[in-house]
């Protein structure tokens, strides 16, 4: 869609989680999006939080583009209801071309997948293989042993300050955006390289 501002794509759990706050606030950055004019890029599957906020970006009128392999179709029970789904080889096909459609990434609450995929991307970032913002949406402090880690490497030195500050994490998914807002660029501004990953 050539009128969206962009995609931001989202890490999140194929499970729903213990609290009700996971979801609500799932649902509330799938509004902001729609919002201020972003698609979504997602897993593409049909599961727990990942299924919440793709619906909501559907019922919102939004633009949601899935990509998930051809290995997880069935376990991950795959939402056929997309506005665009593309089915791939590999998690390294899948990650690379979420890479590639978007222009910022966020982790929502999840598990052990959910942290692969987003310290790929930032990974990526510290490399200087991409200038998109990451965030960590830090719902009722999910992610604060996450922050408290990094924050531990660098006193420890293990993490330069400067890449410490490339995570930008907020516990509202409006405040999260606002500061994603100066790092978006193009696609054609800011090609990401499958080759490189």
């Amino acid at each position: 869609m050539s009128s969206l501002k962009g995609n931001i794509c989202v890490f999140t759990g194929s499970r729903p989680g213990r609290r009700s706050d996971y979801a609500n606030v799932a649902r509330q950055f799938g509004r902001e999006l729609v919002d201020r004019g972003y698609g979504l890029v997602y897993g593409g599957g049909n599961v727990g939080l990942m299924t919440v906020v793709a619906d909501t970006v559907l019922e919102c009128q939004g633009h949601v583009t899935g990509v998930i392999p051809e290995t997880l179709v069935e376990k991950e029970v795959v939402h056929r209801g997309l506005s665009d789904l593309r089915i791939v080889h590999s998690m390294h096909e899948r990650k690379a071309m979420m890479a590639e459609l978007s222009d910022g990434f966020v982790a929502l609450p999840g598990g052990i997948g959910t942290m692969e995929e987003f310290f790929e991307v930032l990974s990526w970032a510290q490399l200087g293989m991409h200038r998109k913002p990451c965030g960590l949406l830090n719902v009722v402090d999910y992610y604060q042993p996450i922050v408290q880690f990094l924050d531990d490497a660098v006193e420890q030195d293990f993490l330069k300050p400067k890449h410490r500050a490339l995570l930008i994490v907020e516990k509202e998914p409006g405040r999260l955006l606002d500061r994603f807002e100066p790092f978006i660029v193009t696609h054609e501004s800011q090609r990401f390289d499958r080759t490189k990953t």
